[in-house]
């Protein structure tokens, strides 16, 4: 009888010790590292914006106006292709191409009227068929009821390259952007057209910029 009992309760120990070494340690408990967030910001935000945006050439234009074979002409060349980055709610880069044999007038049309400015006494679309709009530095602007910030850059056309310096408007929407600017006033001469009449040889540009952004 003591044997019996003594036989059980060994069996007890021993189960009892090998049940203790299945149950997991405290040390052992698995810590699940969190996700990562995805880098970029929240693009619901504009000023939370870290994102390129590639430009969409429908509605992306440079609009031109100026007297070219003593008329006045209001034209426009395509934004063909570029792109663009927002960071914490500023421009940080862009650069646009513009092709020039895309140059129409947007209203009044006259082909005449656009083959001169086309050719070599004006734009000289044969020789120098892109353009380019570089974006060099942003800012904001400050207490400005029509524009949001001041961008700096160059503009480059008939084979010159000219600063500039203009207020625009920003608008965003999530994924979505536009930039429209104020006019940039350039001279024929600074861009080697020659004036038919010196009085009038200003030429003034204005841009007008649709993006999306990339993911």
């Amino acid at each position: 009888m003591k044997l019996s009992s003594l036989i059980s309760t060994s069996l007890f120990l021993l189960l009892f010790v090998i049940s203790c070494k299945d149950e997991p340690k405290s040390s052992d408990t698995v810590i699940e590292t969190p996700t990562k967030k995805p880098t970029g910001g929240d693009i619901s935000k504009f000023e939370s914006l870290d994102h390129d945006f590639s430009i969409t050439p429908e509605g992306s234009k440079l609009f031109v106006k100026g007297f070219f074979n003593k008329n006045l002409a209001n034209a426009a060349i395509t934004v063909n292709k570029g792109n663009l980055h927002i960071k914490d709610g500023m421009v940080s880069k862009g650069e646009f191409n513009l092709d020039i044999h895309s140059l129409v007038l947007v209203a009044n049309r006259d082909e005449s009227l656009e083959n001169f400015m086309k050719g070599s006494d004006a734009f000289n679309s044969a020789k120098y068929a892109t353009g380019s709009i570089i974006i060099t530095a942003c800012e904001k602007t400050i207490n400005d009821q029509q524009a949001t910030h001041l961008l700096k850059g160059t503009i480059n056309l008939h084979g010159k390259t000219i600063s500039f310096n203009v207020r625009v408007r920003i608008d965003y929407s999530p994924k979505y952007i536009s930039i429209n600017s104020d006019q940039i006033i350039i001279k024929a001469s600074d861009l080697g057209i020659k004036a038919a009449d010196p009085s009038q040889e200003n030429i003034y540009f204005s841009l007008t910029i649709n993006g999306n952004i990339i993911s």
